[in-house]
């Protein structure tokens, strides 16, 4: 059995109640940024947790998600 990171990506957003065929790359990759890549989400430990969240919720908003998938996404990676 070979690993397909898009499918694991989309049973990982799946799982926490999205619909994954509905979202672009880019609102996927953000999502999934905190557990997936938490140097770019701490911009490599320059700014504080507090700051970090801030602006992942900001990006969140900013790459059209409503708030439903805000709430989703910050109860996802939590």
């Amino acid at each position: 059995m070979s690993y397909n990171e898009e499918e694991y990506r989309n049973q990982q957003l799946e799982r926490n109640g999205f619909i994954p065929w509905n979202l672009t790359i880019e609102q996927k990759n953000i999502i999934l940024e905190p557990s997936e890549a938490p140097e770019n989400y701490h911009c490599d430990g320059e700014i504080s947790s507090a700051e970090a969240f801030t602006n992942w919720k900001r990006r969140l908003r900013a790459c059209g998600l409503n708030a439903k998938q805000i709430k989703l996404a910050i109860n996802s990676n939590l």
